[in-house]
């Protein structure tokens, strides 16, 4: 059996080992770059082409609205409801101060009234305010179907939405 000098051996079970590196390196350079992250807006099932930044920027600024018109609409719809219970409370007390009032007294029967026409203001002022309550859910639900149509479901890439979060 020939001895080879110990160079020469690794020599041999190197060069089939650094062939293999080469050839992995080599596929790498010319390998796909890694597909972008994407996201989908609403909880529609991801369809369509991806968004470009114009359109993603104009469904984030249209779901901001929705979010600060929902936030209003709440907040207004808590302050209608405490003023109809205020209503109704004060409409059950004129209801039973109503057989107490002494209707021989002058002072008393003015009273009562004044406190009636009180009251009666509070509705009208109440109610002055529905209409726009309702105008601004209109608007509101508006809003959402076109958010419907435009953007829910559409994809993004993730790296787009956070550009814009960013302020780019």
């Amino acid at each position: 059996m020939l001895r080879l000098p110990l160079s020469a051996k690794l020599t041999r079970r190197l060069v089939p080992l650094l062939a293999a590196g080469l050839a992995l390196a080599a596929a790498s350079l010319h390998a796909a770059p890694p597909k972008a992250r994407e996201g989908t807006l609403g909880g529609s099932k991801a369809s369509g082409p991806i968004m470009s930044m114009a359109q993603l920027r104009a469904c984030m600024a249209q779901q901001a609205r929705i979010q600060t018109g929902n936030e209003e609409a709440e907040k207004t719809q808590q302050q209608l409801n405490a003023e109809r219970a205020e209503i109704d409370r004060e409409a059950e007390a004129l209801k039973n101060d109503l057989p107490g009032v002494d209707r021989t007294n002058k002072e008393a029967i003015e009273a009562y009234v004044a406190r009636a026409h009180g009251h009666d203001k509070r509705i009208d002022a109440y109610q002055a305010r529905i209409p726009a309550f309702n105008a601004h859910v209109e608007s509101l639900n508006a809003e959402r179907a076109g958010y419907a149509k435009t953007c829910d479901g559409r994809r993004y890439l993730e790296d787009d939405y956070k550009d814009i979060k960013a302020g780019k």
